[in-house]
Order: structure tokens, then C-alpha cells, then sequence
């Protein structure tokens, strides 16, 4: 397997960025990989809000916390989420997946031919 296929496939597999990672464009690779850990961590956050403002407006009453009913509340939080507002977001990071998967290919390719 050729250099380029392997950085395709790190990007593929493992993380966006990897790839880059594979092909020492260090910079390149850590600046993608903090854009989708980025995206990431502002998704998972906006999630926690709205969970904690939820249980303040009405907590769990001691004693009835089960799985099912942490469950539904993670299921309401999620739903409450603005969904344009995120859509952009997990859009954008796998528009970002696919351009590093696109020039890790690339990039091996060039490496390649030198």
C-alpha cells in the first residue's frame, strides 16, 4: 500500500488530521484536528447547558434517578438543541473530513512522484 492510500485511510479510520499527521505536515494535521475537536467540544457543551438548565427548572426528586429517566432527559436536551445552529456545525466538520481525506490523498501523491 502507497503513502498516499495510507494517509487517505488514517483520515478515514482514525481522525481527521491523522492523515496529515502520517505525512509529517504537522501543522496541518493539528490544525484539523482541533477544528473537529473544536466543533466537537461546542456540540457536547451546548448539550451539558441545556441539560443543567433543565434540572434546575425541575431537578430529579431523591431517589428517582434511574438510567431511563437520565436518559431521557440527555434525549430532551438534545432535541432542544437549535438544530440549524448545529447541523452548520457537524456539517462543516465533515466537509472538513472529506477536504482532509481529499489532500492527505493528494499530498501522498505529490510525495510520491518527488
Amino acid at each position: 500500500m502507497n503513502k498516499a492510500t495510507k494517509a487517505a485511510l488514517f483520515n478515514v479510520l482514525l481522525f481527521p488530521g491523522w492523515g496529515q499527521i502520517y505525512l509529517k505536515q504537522y501543522k496541518k494535521g493539528v490544525l484539523i484536528i482541533s477544528a473537529v475537536i473544536a466543533g466537537t467540544l461546542h456540540i457536547l457543551l451546548s448539550v451539558i447547558q441545556i441539560t443543567m438548565d433543565t434540572l434546575k427548572v425541575s431537578p430529579f426528586k431523591k431517589g428517582t434517578v434511574t438510567f431511563s429517566a437520565v436518559l431521557q432527559l440527555a434525549i430532551d436536551s438534545i432535541k432542544a438543541l437549535n438544530c440549524i445552529y448545529m447541523s452548520l456545525i457537524l456539517f462543516f466538520m465533515l466537509f472538513l473530513w472529506v477536504c482532509s481525506i481529499v489532500d492527505s490523498y493528494q499530498s501522498g501523491k505529490k510525495l510520491i512522484n518527488q
